[in-house]
């Protein structure tokens, strides 16, 4: 726990992250989704979103998810990576390495989506917005933060970030039992532990450790 100048106590959970302006913000360390909450999110971004954004919304959302993607490769994707196809490789906007992505997981929402697009050829964005062509990673967190606000859930709005698939797919991955060695290199990390301290696994294990310890044992 930490106390502050003015005498107020911010949980573990939470770490000096972001600047605004000259002032520091407590932000979540770690925001993830059980499966209960993915599924109300989608069912309200179904009954929320405005009609003819209804299936790029949960195309979004669903390849984000089931990919493990940031944003930024998301909104960046183009016809072409998905069109007629089960798997592709892209580069990652952010580190530059290459990353193998399976559509098998969210071809119902792909196909549903690309017969309402009226798309010139392949090399037009999937999501086509103001940002150089394409749909901006700002204009995608605000509208799932308005969509969970939607669902009355206030703890489910309150983990929306711009990395909250990414950390539910590594998350779900942990939890069924894949390796971190494995999610680490499907996330292109740099090792293990920050694999570990990014789904918040390396606190945990951390906590258990001196939770169970007993000298007198």
């Amino acid at each position: 726990m930490v106390k502050t100048k003015e005498n107020r106590y911010i949980p573990k959970n939470k770490q000096n992250g972001q600047v605004k302006g000259h002032k520091k913000i407590w932000v979540e360390n770690v925001k993830y989704l059980t499966k209960a909450e993915y599924q109300e999110l989608i069912a309200a971004m179904r009954q929320y979103s405005r009609p003819h954004l209804v299936k790029r919304n949960v195309l979004l959302t669903a390849i984000a998810l089931n990919n493990g993607l940031r944003a930024s490769d998301v909104v960046t994707l183009r016809v072409g990576h998905v069109l007629n196809k089960t798997r592709v490789k892209i580069i990652e906007q952010k580190t530059g390495k290459t990353k193998q992505l399976f559509w098998n997981n969210c071809q119902t929402e792909i196909q549903d989506y690309l017969q309402s697009y009226d798309y010139q050829d392949e090399n037009d964005f999937l999501f086509p917005g103001n940002q150089n062509g394409h749909y901006s990673v700002h204009g995608f967190y605000q509208m799932v933060v308005r969509i969970a606000r939607k669902t009355g859930n206030e703890q489910l709005a309150a983990k929306i970030g711009t990395h909250s698939f990414r950390k539910t797919f590594g998350r779900q991955l942990y939890q069924n039992g894949t390796d971190v060695e494995i999610i680490s290199q499907l996330f292109n990390h740099s090792s293990q532990r920050v694999t570990r301290h990014y789904l918040g696994i390396e606190q945990e294990d951390l906590d258990k450790v001196v939770e169970n310890f007993n000298f007198n044992l």
